[in-house]
């Protein structure tokens, strides 16, 4: 029997032991009578020493700022509360900020006769949540299979349109996505081509608003050959055919020309279409899908985009709310691209308590592209592992931006020195990122290379050998 209880009480504290979160027991005095590995690791003592070592000294020493056991004692109740821990050499050194769960635990009189406390350092914390969140690159789940992996949604209001879009993936159906720039339209797009019976086949995109009428109208429909001067002798087969049997994305379709919105119409009417100079009709079949960021029905009244075609686009509404309506989802998109961007340019970052809590209270009036830019400028030009926002300013109207200027890159915050020293950041690396967020910050001010190279002090070709450089 008495071998039995020794090896449960040895299985008890193997286990204790390799549990990551540092655990600790003291008695109705606080003093300890038992902590494990992960406690000892964070005490920076041996186990040794901290058997009997009362939770006070910790005070004395000023090594923590609030005994949180005190309270415990005092209201008989669990306490969860954050501590902040010091260098014992250098009190006024924090080392870390620590999660403590504090629990009580009572006498036959209903006194506290110990209390068992949890630690688990918040940087720790962080950790795991970005790992946990970007172990999985979907947070979306529906009754069936996720289909695209890179959807990144929680939010109800997301989840909602993922849902409609897969009801509507395997009917041909016109397809109308409307949303500010920045949404993610091409995505939603992209899930949708995915999710259908097309989805083996190519999605071909054109941006509208990227091409002049002329050569959007070749894009499109093609040509045969001399059909023009300087058309190829093999001719060209357009957007519309490439499209056959899958999907054609028409980008930004607000800013398709009149001219070609009657031909379009035809094209989708008949599914058929006539290459440029040519009297041959050519059987398509393709599935529509459109984007816009414009009110296409206030187009519609301003005459600059036709009824006909309109009611022809919007057979199937689905509007991608912005990211300022969604915020759920800032936090699993800010993590993803976080994995993304380290894992691009080899490098390890963590976003600090505060920058996530800023960026969760941001609107991104550039939605999920503002907010992608935002995560790689900030994973390339921060200093140390640690990603700080020092400030977030209020503007008109009393929404805020995240501003981030020489300091956002820690360049000047002394806190941060310690880390890059830790973190083997050399003078010349040093340098290297003070020249480029001051180039950039030039850039961004002025717009204007020769007004950068004035501003500065240094010659155009100096700026634009480091724009390369720096690839801006």
């Amino acid at each position: 029997m008495e071998d039995i209880e020794l090896m449960n009480q040895n299985l008890f504290n193997v286990l204790l032991d390799n549990i990551p979160d540092g655990i600790y027991v003291l008695d109705n005095a606080g003093n300890t009578i038992y902590a494990n590995s992960a406690y000892a690791r964070l005490a920076n003592m041996s186990k040794s020493e901290l058997i009997g070592y009362n939770v006070h000294e910790f005070l004395a020493t000023k090594t923590i700022d609030f005994c949180i056991s005190d309270v415990v004692y005092e209201e008989k109740r669990r306490v969860v509360m954050l501590q902040n821990v010091f260098d014992r050499q250098n009190p006024n050194r924090k080392i870390r900020q620590s999660l403590v769960v504090s629990s009580p635990i009572f006498d036959e009189q209903g006194d506290v006769c110990n209390i068992i406390a949890v630690v688990r350092p918040v940087r720790s914390m962080n950790d795991d949540y970005h790992q946990a969140i970007l172990q999985e690159r979907v947070s979306y789940r529906v009754d069936t299979q996720a289909i695209n992996k890179d959807v990144i949604a929680e939010s109800p209001e997301m989840l909602r349109l993922l849902k409609a879009s897969e009801n509507v993936a395997n009917v041909d159906s016109t397809v109308l996505l409307t949303g500010e720039s920045g949404t993610g339209k091409e995505v939603l797009a992209q899930f949708i081509h995915n999710a259908g019976d097309r989805g083996e086949r190519p999605l071909v995109v054109i941006n509208c608003a990227s091409l002049p009428p002329a050569l959007l109208e070749t894009e499109l429909f093609g040509y045969d050959k001399g059909a023009f001067t300087g058309a190829s002798v093999k001719g060209k087969i357009g957007l519309f055919e490439e499209a056959d049997r899958g999907t054609l994305l028409l980008d930004e379709v607000n800013s398709l020309p009149l001219e070609l919105q009657g031909k379009l119409l035809r094209a989708i009417e008949t599914k058929s279409i006539q290459r440029i100079g040519s009297t041959k009709t050519h059987p398509v079949n393709f599935r529509l899908i459109a984007t816009t960021n414009e009110d296409l029905q206030a187009m519609v009244r301003e005459q600059r985009f036709r009824s006909d075609l309109y009611y022809r686009l919007n057979v199937i509404p689905l509007h991608i709310p912005p990211l300022r309506e969604r915020r759920e989802d800032i936090l699993p998109l800010t993590f993803y691209y976080l994995k993304f961007f380290c894992e691009k340019h080899n490098i390890s970052k963590i976003l600090s308590d505060n920058t996530l809590a800023a960026m969760q209270d941001y609107d991104w009036p550039g939605n999920v592209r503002e907010l992608k830019n935002f995560v790689e400028r900030s994973v390339v030009m921060s200093m140390g592992e640690f990603i700080e926002i020092p400030n977030v300013r209020a503007i008109t109207g009393g929404a805020k931006t995240l501003h981030l200027d020489a300091e956002e890159h820690a360049v000047i915050e002394n806190h941060n020195f310690h880390e890059m020293l830790e973190d083997g950041v050399t003078f010349r690396e040093y340098m290297e990122q003070c020249e480029a967020a001051y180039l950039r910050h030039a850039l961004e001010t002025y717009g204007n290379a020769s007004l950068v190279a004035k501003a500065l002090g240094i010659s155009l070709s100096s700026v634009m050998r480091r724009k390369k450089k720096f690839d801006y």
